[in-house]
């Protein structure tokens, strides 16, 4: 069975006082397309069901990434936890996530959290103090830099190489021809966003020698750049970034000008929408009520939710 399902209502909550990192989100976008492959890559004898809802509604709660799981032949809760730095928190987390996952489930949970980057990592098992009858707590820690990137490319694992600049043993020879094997084996927009995800962790690895870093970079730049742009993912950031900046203020007179960003706001993020957006924008004489009209398209949550904000512009 995938490991891919569509989001549960509520599972856009922030994260109880921790920011995301482009790092973190990185990994979640990739594990969200192939937890299946790359959960027993990561943790032997565990193979995906389906993945459940993250959300623990009693704290407010928001685990990062949680899975039914066979485990060594029994079922289980896996909660994985990504890291890009150090945390003193995170045995208190794991531990709060396990008791309301068990209480959500009722089935055992395996706690992980994966360390992208090289930093300070806590030791299992979390003890509450050092008296013998005091609360213990076992929880597993996986840290990337310490994986070798060479065993995956030798048994060809494409899934696992958009982590490999995060890996040990991971130098430009290898990244490149890592880099060759997804553009041949990806669709195009599949293998874009793939070598997005592998940019985003080259960037902030402490594995990959810098100047074997600028050999990735420069091979990435010419053979990839243009194709990395065409990415979905892209596109919409960039727009949103447009239309931020159109939020920030326009002076009268510049209609026309936030007019076209926010329909090709709408068009990159709702396609379908386009012909409609540039009917009831064209409507808009006012750099405010666009201003405004930017910020409820990069919020709309969903195609019928901006269907019906553009149709209130006809109202």
């Amino acid at each position: 069975m995938t490991a891919k399902q569509q989001p549960e209502p509520g599972e856009n909550k922030a994260k109880s006082s921790r920011p995301a990192h482009p790092y973190d989100n990185a990994l979640k976008a990739l594990m969200n397309d192939y937890a299946d492959e790359i959960i027993p890559q990561l943790l032997p004898d565990a193979q995906v069901v389906q993945e459940q809802k993250r959300e623990i509604e009693r704290e407010n709660l928001y685990a990062d990434l949680v899975y039914l799981v066979q485990y060594k032949g029994k079922t289980r809760i896996l909660n994985l936890e990504l890291q890009s730095g150090p945390d003193n928190d995170m045995p208190k987390r794991l531990l709060l996530y396990n008791v309301e996952l068990y209480f959500a489930h009722k089935l055992p949970v395996l706690s992980v959290v994966l360390y992208l980057f090289e930093t300070r990592v806590p030791t299992s098992p979390f003890q509450e103090d050092e008296d013998e009858n005091s609360l213990t707590f076992h929880y597993r820690v996986i840290t990337l830099w310490t994986i070798d990137a060479q065993e995956f490319v030798e048994k060809h694992i494409i899934s696992m190489y958009a982590l490999l600049p995060g890996m040990r043993n991971a130098n430009a020879t290898l990244l490149i021809q890592a880099l060759r094997e997804m553009e041949k084996h990806y669709p195009r927009r599949e293998f874009a966003r793939h070598a997005r995800r592998f940019r985003t962790i080259l960037r902030r690895s402490t594995t990959v020698s810098k100047q074997d870093k600028q050999s990735v970079e420069v091979h990435m730049d010419y053979e990839y750049d243009s194709l990395i742009d065409e990415d979905p993912e892209v596109q919409e950031r960039v727009a949103r970034g447009k239309a931020e900046g159109l939020a920030e203020g326009l002076a009268e007179g510049q209609v026309e000008i936030a007019q076209e960003l926010v329909t090709d706001f709408v068009e990159v993020r709702f396609p379908t929408l386009t012909q409609l957006a540039r009917e009831r924008v064209r409507q808009i004489k006012s750099t405010d009520a666009l201003k405004l009209l930017a910020k409820q398209v990069a919020a709309a949550s969903n195609e019928d939710t901006m269907r019906w904000l553009l149709n209130t512009l006809a109202a």
